[in-house]
């Protein structure tokens, strides 16, 4: 597909389109679906709420400044993922110097409309899961939270698939005997 020429798939019929507006529009199309998920996964990798919207900010620049290089037809999310998981690592680094910067999230932040009991269990659930080290972390939260497959995570981590697996099942095990000490873990289902 040449450069400029964006594909809208419909139900039933292909639009192609040409031009800058229609470039804006693909990429509304496209990427801005997934902005949720891109400050998720933010929040979750920087543990700072305002990091973690910088972040997402630019990684939606550095894919509509690039979006000419996005094969058309493929996983979009994973592409804006991986983006975004290339500019945490700069992000990351930069903020190694500050160790301020490294404190949990705010816990005023949590949905205060939850009742009592639902509160206290998503606060020791986001402190087990702060309390991963950040390569389970990062694993988990893109396959748990935003559903991406083992293949997928290890193609945006460029990192083997067994890597991924061993990852994914270290966190989930140390996630579990960190809520089973907290007594929120009934039988197998929790992770």
């Amino acid at each position: 597909m040449g450069a400029g020429v964006y594909r809208f798939v419909m139900i039933d019929y292909t639009v192609e389109m040409v031009g800058h507006d229609l470039r804006e529009r693909a990429f509304e199309h496209e990427a801005m679906p997934h902005t949720a998920s891109l400050l998720r996964a933010a929040i979750s990798i920087t543990r700072d709420s305002a990091v973690a919207e910088d972040l997402v900010q630019e990684t939606l620049l550095r894919a509509w400044r690039f979006f000419d290089r996005f094969d058309q037809g493929t996983n979009c999310k994973a592409w804006l993922f991986r983006i975004m998981l290339n500019l945490s690592t700069r992000v990351r680094e930069k903020r190694t110097a500050d160790s301020s910067s490294l404190l949990p999230l705010d816990e005023t932040q949590a949905d205060h409309a939850s009742t009592g009991g639902d509160y206290l269990q998503q606060l020791l659930i986001r402190r087990a899961f702060e309390a991963l080290p950040q390569e389970q972390r990062s694993v988990l939260h893109l396959a748990i939270v935003d559903g991406f497959t083992c293949k997928e995570i290890a193609e945006m981590l460029s990192l083997p698939i067994g890597t991924v697996m061993s990852r994914l099942s270290r966190g989930r095990v140390s996630l579990r005997d960190h809520l089973v000490g907290q007594e929120l873990v009934r039988g197998k289902g929790m992770c």
